[in-house]
């Protein structure tokens, strides 16, 4: 998960915030003395990923992995004494068989490739077809060059990866081959499926391609992508752990955390959030608290948000209201330091701020920064302040090298503690300030997202 990130120092709380175009005041008192080290367990945590990660192809969502974890997540809740529901979705899931992209002119060789999420598969015996270029893949790219019955070479950039493979298949082209236009490997999601199947490149590979076209070369190769496209199901794991019958406000606090993977034992991403998550739950469930609190495990993130967007879009307007903010653990386990992170590079959140002294009082390093590509993106859309808690950097992301022995314990530590002090200090407080939605807030977007990664 590629971030944005601006670095800051000491954060101090404001007494007047805005969120979203509407102001409330946080009064002096609901600042709590400094953050306390909770009695939060790394090894509790490890274990935890352990059985969530010990296989490839773990958790993929919709798939009989994704169900069983969600099923144990749904038992653990019940153990703390949690409120359990499940929310299920359709999903259509999507396996990988594998690819193969051989050159066979102008020189003999084999280009390492990845197939994208929701390609269809090629004939059996693949596509040999000469390769056009068509720059960022617009409508405009195609139309002074020839694609018919040949794979479309596209750079990435401006467009989504969907929009750019249907165009090439509205010209004419029978596959397409998309290649990066930042250093490493290209892989992600189409979002839905398209017509023709489509493949990703490295942005050195890419290039190479695109250099022998324009040099007047034939380039001709052979695409081979087997998968397939389920129709199933995913779902939510909602525990919510009920305010004090004494409490002053009965608003709610979500803490969130995707349990999904992609293609591999998905140890970091998102095993350590959804364990984390579920220790904060175990070191919440006896405290009497001044809010509920929703610990909600998210099913098909790394489809684009699918999940934690279901759940946006089935609040009334009255329930959004009702939510003061949302915590988002994502990738918790790996990496030196802390990104606490908004939707946007502007938004106003006081749950971000909170977190950011809780990181100070900590003595975490840390930094503030952006990111659309986790399940707090949908809240914040919504209106709804939220902090996207995150470690970085991680090598292996999205890799057959994301397995439990990557895991730091004491990062996972530190992670379960910040946020357990977040959450008594948003939740714990009797007369913790409320923030409602703005006025002419964003429209909440489909369930195919767009990440900007996918651009």
């Amino acid at each position: 998960m590629k971030i944005k990130t601006f670095k800051v120092g000491m954060s101090l709380l404001l007494s007047s915030v805005v969120v979203f175009g509407t102001a409330f005041t946080l009064p002096q008192a609901s600042v709590p003395a400094k953050a306390k080290q909770q009695n939060i367990s790394g090894d509790r945590i490890y274990r935890d990923i352990a059985w969530m990660s010990n296989r490839d192809n773990a958790r993929v969502a919709g798939t009989e992995g994704e169900h069983r974890t969600a099923a144990e997540i749904a038992k653990r809740f019940r153990k703390l004494g949690l409120d359990v529901k499940i929310q299920k979705f359709p999903f259509k899931t999507f396996i990988s068989h594998g690819q193969e992209l051989t050159l066979h002119s102008p020189e003999n060789k084999t280009i390492e490739a990845k197939t994208f999420t929701y390609s269809p598969s090629t004939p059996e015996q693949g596509l040999r077809a000469e390769v056009a270029f068509a720059g960022l893949g617009k409508p405009e790219d195609f139309a002074g060059i020839d694609v018919k019955g040949k794979i479309a070479l596209i750079q990435r950039g401006e467009l989504t990866f969907y929009e750019k493979v249907q165009n090439a298949a509205k010209a004419g082209a029978i596959g397409a081959i998309l290649y990066n236009n930042v250093s490493g490997a290209l892989s992600g999601t189409l979002g839905q499926e398209t017509d023709i199947p489509a493949i990703g490149l490295s942005d050195v590979d890419g290039k190479q391609l695109q250099e022998l076209i324009a040099a007047g070369k034939r380039v001709s190769v052979t695409m081979k992508v087997k998968t397939e496209i389920l129709d199933t199901y995913s779902q939510n794991v909602i525990g919510t752990l009920k305010a004090s019958k004494k409490a002053s406000t009965k608003k709610t606090l979500i803490l969130g955390a995707h349990y999904d993977g992609v293609d591999t034992p998905a140890a970091n991403d998102n095993a350590s959030g959804t364990s984390t998550m579920l220790e904060v739950a175990r070191a919440l469930s006896h405290k009497k608290l001044n809010m509920n609190v929703k610990f909600i495990a998210f099913g098909a993130e790394e489809a684009g948000l699918v999940g934690s967007e279901y759940y946006v879009q089935s609040l009334q307007d009255k329930d959004k209201a009702n939510i003061v903010g949302m915590v988002n653990m994502d990738m918790v386990g790996v990496g030196d330091t802390f990104n606490i992170l908004t939707a946007s590079p502007d938004a106003k959140s006081f749950v971000a701020d909170h977190a950011a002294k809780l990181a100070d009082e900590l003595n975490l390093p840390y930094e503030r920064g952006y990111s659309t590509r986790s399940d707090h993106a949908p809240f914040e859309d919504a209106g709804i302040p939220v902090a996207f808690v995150h470690v970085s950097e991680d090598p292996y992301y999205h890799s057959d090298e994301d397995t439990l022995d990557k895991i730091q314990k004491d990062m996972l530590k530190k992670s379960g503690t910040l946020v357990v002090n977040l959450i008594k200090e948003i939740a714990g407080k009797p007369k913790q300030p409320v923030g409602k939605p703005a006025h002419g807030m964003k429209e909440i977007r489909g369930l195919k997202h767009e990440f900007p990664a996918a651009k």
